[in-house]
């Protein structure tokens, strides 16, 4: 079973996913880069086929996707398979509303094609051979499955931020350990998938949500998260258990372990060649409005808004129905947005990203 059912439906997730949208862009270069470079398809192949993988509701993919359709419009008129990838429980409406919005397609061009799969990021999409480039944004930051591993004192497998020490929190490096065997076994995964679906000559971009020496994007979003949980639990709100069982199906990697089993693995050494890899941060919007007006208040809805797209469903999966019936959710994610208001220093957000831009040999 995959470790979340998707991101917040209904429109949300695309409303408060901003920052994301600036990750991708900001290897639009990359993009470029890849398009340039690929080979023309096999007369065979009738057309470009090009694979977004984790498309969420569609707008940051549809972004991305758009900007490969006017790459490779340089270099050729051939028909464009545009997939879009994410889990069978996606909401893949929203994506469609996406890709139609007042029946025009939002995918430019002529000969543009578009397609929905329904699928992990972690196995096959795709007959071999067939894709030219791939890519993926964030994703393969969950986990295919929870280890069989628990962290009784934090919400996530990480160490937690120095930054925002609380009593009892603490996770030890001994305890990581099954997490990060089964972030590195994800990854594997993922790699060999695609390395079998890729032409040769194909492109793979990877970003993810990571960690550098000094930051991580678990940092302020995973301690407001804990800190609302322990709220509950000191008044008696919710079980010491739930804190105690609860995992957030994330990891956050840095740049050597999203290369590791490039390097390490002869199946895939011998697959792909590694272009280029960068760590950057990318500023959230809410804070840039935040710095310019001071404003706390709105700084913290945005901040929580953004949270909650894609933190909910698992908040959700894991709370019993008898604490769902008494709206819980939404009693958490209003603790979320007071935490914030009272103590932003607290709670300070860098979005972390690493990135690998890598050909098929």
């Amino acid at each position: 079973m995959p470790t979340t059912t998707g991101m917040k439906g209904g429109g949300y997730y695309d409303a408060n996913s901003r920052v994301q949208r600036l990750t991708s862009e900001a290897l639009i270069p990359w993009m470029e880069e890849a398009i340039t470079d690929l080979p023309e398809p096999s007369p065979d192949q009738q057309s470009w086929n090009f694979l977004d993988i984790g498309t969420s509701e569609g707008a940051n993919s549809i972004n991305t996707m758009n900007h490969l359709i006017e790459f490779v419009r340089r270099k050729s008129e051939l028909p464009v398979w545009a997939l879009f990838d994410d889990l069978p429980t996606n909401d893949f409406n929203q994506m469609f509303l996406n890709l139609f919005p007042k029946s025009a397609p939002a995918l430019s061009g002529t000969a543009v094609y578009s397609a929905a799969i329904g699928g992990s990021a972690f196995g096959r999409l795709v007959p071999p051979k067939t894709l030219h480039l791939a890519t993926t944004y964030n994703a393969i930051g969950f986990y295919e499955s929870k280890p069989s591993a628990t962290l009784p004192n934090f919400v996530i497998p990480m160490i937690p931020n120095p930054n925002a020490p609380r009593e009892g929190v603490h996770v030890s490096p001994s305890e990581l350990i099954p997490f990060q065997k089964q972030s590195y076994q994800d990854l594997y995964q993922f790699y060999a998938a695609r390395a079998q679906e890729l032409v040769p000559g194909g492109k793979l971009l990877v970003q993810v949500y990571g960690k550098t020496e000094t930051q991580s994007t678990g940092h302020g979003i995973m301690d407001v998260l804990s800190d609302a949980f322990l709220d509950f639990v000191e008044e008696d709100i919710l079980p010491r258990s739930f804190y105690e069982n609860f995992i957030f199906p994330a990891y956050y990697r840095d740049l050597d372990e999203l290369t590791a089993p490039l390097q390490n693995e002869s199946e895939l050494s011998t697959a792909y060649r590694i272009e280029h890899t960068q760590a950057y941060d990318t500023r959230a919007p809410f804070d840039d409005d935040f710095a310019s007006t001071g404003d706390r208040k709105t700084w913290a809805q945005s901040y929580t808004s953004f949270l909650r797209a894609f933190t909910e469903p698992v908040v959700a999966e894991a709370l019993p129905d008898e604490l769902i019936e008494k709206q819980l959710v939404d009693k958490i994610y209003q603790r979320i947005e007071q935490l914030l208001a009272e103590n932003p220093e607290r709670y300070e957000f860098h979005f972390i990203s690493i990135a690998a831009l890598l050909t098929r040999l």
